[in-house]
């Protein structure tokens, strides 16, 4: 099963892993911690979007049984807040020069150990961002109104106010590609394709809308086609973790299994890549087939220490059950 990425969560930028167990050590947050709750933490990464870590980024987190607390990233651009306990949390990053992001998560009955791996994407703010460079103001009001929902996930009324950014500025490519985005999210496909193709027409090297154009044809399972599209955003952009990802499953699928592996084991070296669990089910995968029973394991292993609630834990279990057996 594949997430598609949304409008905000499309490309590179900001990924915060958070990971709910039992705090056995000091950590970046202790300062702020919250006095007389339970051990859990929530740690984090923070990823600028030319792949570097977001070094000295004041995140903050507010929660319904803890005040309001902020941390600031280290120098390899990770964080953590210790000393929580069950309820829900915002998470959220404010930086100059970029949109600000914010994620909600519950620990409702939280276990020991339990991880939540949740992803973002930090993307420069529309004031600062060059393919907003003579764009009139009326595009860009309505450009805005559909970013606000597409924040809100009304993915369908975000696409018409894209459209109606495009109407005003017709070579609006940012508009173009954040229609496309949302267009993924409904599974129009074919959709999306077209708002992404319209985009790269009008900014040949904008290499998210290569990735977005690449990910609706994987999603449609032309893997040929995806596979050749996330190369050509692999030698514009190396460091991408999802695009390796892709890559390496498309050519899982068309029975590439070297190719696979290299690409699998390439998002997984990435930064932020060995968060993401499908890499590491695709690369089990990839072991099982060339009878490397370990490292199947390891990595089927870590996909459901990121996923322990994956819908197919079960067979998974079952599957590394039977490589143990050899």
């Amino acid at each position: 099963m594949l997430t598609s990425p949304s409008a905000r969560t499309l490309f590179i930028g900001v990924v915060v892993s958070v990971c709910v167990s039992i705090a056995t050590g000091q950590g970046i947050g202790d300062r702020n911690r919250p006095q007389g709750l339970s051990n859990y933490r929530i740690t984090g990464k923070v990823i600028l979007p030319d792949g570097t870590p977001g070094k000295n980024i004041t995140v903050n987190i507010v929660g319904t049984e803890t005040p309001a607390s902020t941390v600031r990233t280290n120098s390899d651009g990770t964080f953590e807040f210790s000393g929580l306990g069950n309820g829900n949390y915002t998470v959220s990053i404010r930086a100059a020069g970029f949109r600000p992001e914010s994620e909600s998560i519950s620990m409702e009955g939280s276990a020991a150990g339990q991880s939540y791996p949740v992803v973002f994407y930090l993307k420069v703010a529309a004031s600062a961002n060059p393919l907003m460079k003579d764009v009139p103001k009326d595009a860009l009001s309505k450009y805005e109104k559909g970013m606000e929902k597409a924040t809100k996930e009304d993915w369908k009324g975000a696409t018409t106010d894209f459209e109606s950014a495009i109407a005003a500025y017709p070579n609006f490519a940012a508009a173009y590609y954040e229609k496309g985005a949302s267009q993924l999210k409904t599974n129009d496909w074919d959709g999306a394709l077209e708002s992404f193709v319209k985009a790269i027409q009008l900014r040949p090297e904008y290499v998210e809308a290569k990735y977005g154009y690449a990910y609706a044809e994987f999603q449609k399972k032309n893997y040929e086609v995806a596979a050749a599209a996330f190369n050509d955003v692999l030698q514009q952009k190396k460091d991408m973790p999802e695009a390796h990802m892709n890559l390496g499953i498309s050519l899982f699928y068309l029975k590439n299994v070297d190719g696979a592996e290299t690409e699998l084991k390439a998002a997984v070296g990435s930064p932020g890549g060995e968060k993401l669990p499908l890499a590491h089910l695709y690369l089990g995968q990839v072991y099982s087939q060339k009878k490397q029973n370990s490292d199947a394991i390891r990595e089927l292993e870590k996909y459901l220490e990121l996923l322990p609630k994956a819908p197919n834990a079960d067979r998974i279990r079952q599957a590394i059950d039977q490589l143990k057996k050899g």
